[in-house]
């Protein structure tokens, strides 16, 4: 424990976070080559961060620390969770993925939880840990800025006749990136509404760029999830029903706002149909249908054959409805245990002419397709467990420490919600599944402890 206590640890781990989320984003880059260098790195990366995580934390508790520390609830089902996911295997309709899916949510699971116990009852320490979460979606959004202006048709979705041009930044699509600047705009509004001096100047800037980074894009659910996640922090922190209602009229404004500007982009009457109305990957058999009508049009295609289909707007339907109930159906055939976990993209099958994705997107859907009612079932009780440690921790700081309880819950809140739209809460290759679960777990770092046996 001596040499432990020597070493810089945190200050390591501090380059860690950001590090792991970097290279995250760029292992969902819309460059093939890219990707295939990033995705061996960000594991090695999350590798790293849980060992330095583990060691910080039994330097700063100790062992009977840690002990006494994973005598919480939400411990408990993250434990749970993951042992569920990887007896999966056993019934997995791919056990080699669901090995090595579940190892990945476990090493990120485990690395929140020590960064969660080695911040316990240090407030400043949670500090510096979310800020180097804010800086990790900082740099992605600023590494899309730069290809925007070296490269801007990489950076950009071309539009089609349905669809209006939407940036991407480093990511494979749209709404790669944004998850993950969604869930930190609550940090970015933390230090921009409650910080001080220069610090209040950085959280504004932060803000803009990862704001803007959504509206440019046109995803629904990451402005919508951001919204909530700076309206629950902003509420939380005003004191009095005015303030709150001002907060609360302040963010509507800023949403209203931000839908508006996201409507300007346009389609392309002149540009072809919205997605190829053939296999690209097919043999040029005359006899092969998905040639001429791909599976994923096969429901809900309109009539015609030059017919560009649905015109897209910001809050028309893109079809998630109808990917959502077919996964629950798909789901309905294995409904105690499901497919195994990770095997979503796998077991899902897109045949709707509105819906563009390999999974249903959403991850709630998305577990009981993988784990069944019992997976949902501790998902959601996992979730339960970090908010009512989180909600705990608010009621018992004094104003200061309480603010960085709210950034932690918001951000948690936000995480929540975005993964009624977006499978992200338990996919490590998700841009948004690392800084949700280290900020609940540095959230939960803030509420009381059992008492340590005599």
């Amino acid at each position: 424990m001596g040499a432990l206590r020597r070493l810089p640890l945190e200050g390591a781990i501090r380059v860690a976070i950001p590090t792991t989320i970097v290279t995250v984003a760029l292992g969902s880059n819309w460059s093939p080559s890219v990707r295939s260098v990033a995705a061996p790195l960000w594991r090695l990366s999350l590798v790293t961060l849980c060992g330095l995580a583990i060691v910080w934390a039994a330097r700063r508790a100790g062992w009977r620390g840690l002990r006494d520390g994973v005598r919480t609830p939400a411990h408990a089902a993250a434990a749970v969770f993951a042992a569920v996911a990887a007896a999966s295997t056993l019934w997995s309709t791919d056990p080699r993925l669901t090995l090595e899916r579940t190892l990945s949510f476990g090493l990120a699971l485990l690395a929140a939880a020590a960064l969660g116990l080695g911040s316990s009852r240090r407030p400043d320490a949670v500090e510096r840990l979310l800020l180097s979460v804010l800086a990790g979606a900082v740099a992605v959004a600023l590494a899309g800025l730069a290809v925007l202006v070296v490269a801007r048709g990489d950076a950009l979705q071309s539009a089609t006749a349905t669809i209006p041009s939407r940036y991407r930044g480093i990511g494979q699509n749209p709404n790669t990136v944004v998850m993950l600047f969604a869930v930190t705009t609550p940090l970015a509004t933390w230090l921009a509404v409650l910080g001080r001096g220069r610090r209040r100047l950085l959280g504004a800037l932060a803000l803009l760029l990862l704001v803007g980074s959504i509206v440019g894009s046109g995803s629904r659910g990451a402005l919508f999830t951001a919204a909530l996640g700076a309206l629950v922090l902003l509420v939380v922190h005003a004191r009095g029903a005015r303030k709150r209602l001002l907060a609360a009229a302040g963010v509507a404004a800023a949403t209203a706002a931000a839908v508006g500007l996201a409507q300007i982009p346009q389609p392309n009457p002149a540009a072809t149909g919205p997605s190829p109305t053939a296999c690209v990957r097919c043999k040029l058999n005359p006899h092969d249908a998905d040639r001429w009508l791909r599976l994923e049009d096969e429901l809900d295609a309109p009539a015609g054959p030059g017919h560009p289909g649905q015109r897209r707007t910001f809050l028309a339907s893109t079809g998630r409805g109808q990917a959502w109930e077919g996964a629950i159906d798909q789901g309905e055939q294995r409904p105690v245990a499901g497919y195994g976990f990770g095997t979503e993209d796998h077991v899902f099958v897109d045949r709707y002419y509105s819906f563009f994705g390999g999974s249903p997107e959403s991850s709630y859907v998305g577990m009981f397709l993988q784990l069944g009612l019992v997976g949902l079932a501790l998902l959601l009780v996992l979730a339960a467990a970090l908010v009512r440690g989180s909600v705990t921790a608010l009621r018992r700081l004094d104003r200061r420490d309480g603010r960085i309880a709210a950034a932690c819950t918001a951000v948690l809140v936000t995480g929540l919600a975005l993964g009624v739209v977006q499978s992200s809460l338990y996919s490590v290759g998700n841009t948004a599944t690392v800084a949700t679960w280290t900020c609940a777990f540095l959230g939960l770092a803030l509420a009381p402890r059992p008492a340590s046996d005599p």
